[in-house]
């Protein structure tokens, strides 16, 4: 039994530390995070073509609205997760050598990210909940039911949440393309293993030599 406790607790410590590197090879986030980073992105591409689809389309647009509201509303919940992961699974820390400067820009852009995949979501929630007279969204709970206090079913305000979600949602993909070069170019000009962390196909890539000295010094010590 206490061989059994010691292996879970190796495990669960792995988990939490992302996955092991070899001297010098960058570590990992862990998988969790990563694969809800990934099914993330996916479901905001979903919602992107749905909602587009439900203005412009020709096809049913009744349909596209509630695939659009429940790709949106899935990206809410695994912010939340993704969230919770950050403060249980700390992140790896950023390669040795890279400018101070470009981590805080780093920083504000990811946590920017949050904040716009948290309100794009309730936005639209407004505008489907002020809805309800001409298109509901199957399963989507009324804010009004849940006691949100906010103001609904006045076409000026659904119009003005509509606005909002639009402005949102135009802020939300112009940061996901920065962010998409961002990691293009750590990938191709600083040649640091950012990228490789997120997208184990592209294999592995080693730190900066300082980064390596470093981890051989740090561990040598605590031994």
């Amino acid at each position: 039994m206490l061989d059994l406790r010691r292996l879970v607790r190796t495990r669960l410590n792995r988990l939490r530390r992302g996955s092991p590197a070899q001297p010098g090879q960058a570590r990992r986030p862990n998988l969790v995070s990563v694969a809800a980073h990934w099914a993330g992105a996916w479901l905001i591409l979903l919602a992107l073509y749905f909602g587009l689809s439900a203005v412009y389309g020709s096809g049913p647009r009744e349909d596209a609205f509630v695939a659009h509201a429940h790709a949106g509303l899935t990206v809410l919940g695994l912010v939340v997760i993704r969230l919770f992961l950050r403060t249980m699974m700390p992140w790896p820390k950023a390669p040795s050598g890279s400018s101070g400067i470009l981590h805080v820009v780093a920083e504000a852009m990811h946590w920017t990210l949050y904040g716009l995949m948290i309100l794009t979501p309730l936005t639209g929630w407004i505008v489907a909940s002020s809805m309800q007279c001409c298109m509901g969204v199957p399963g989507l709970p009324d804010l009004d039911a849940l006691g949100s206090g906010i103001p609904l079913g006045h076409p000026a305000r659904a119009m003005a949440a509509y606005h909002v979600h639009v402005l949102l949602v135009w802020s939300l993909l112009s940061l996901i393309s920065l962010h998409v070069l961002a990691a293009l170019a750590h990938h191709f000009i600083f040649r640091d293993p950012i990228l490789v962390r997120m997208f184990p196909a592209l294999g592995s890539r080693t730190e900066p030599a300082s980064a390596s000295l470093g981890d051989r010094k740090s561990s040598t010590s605590t031994t």
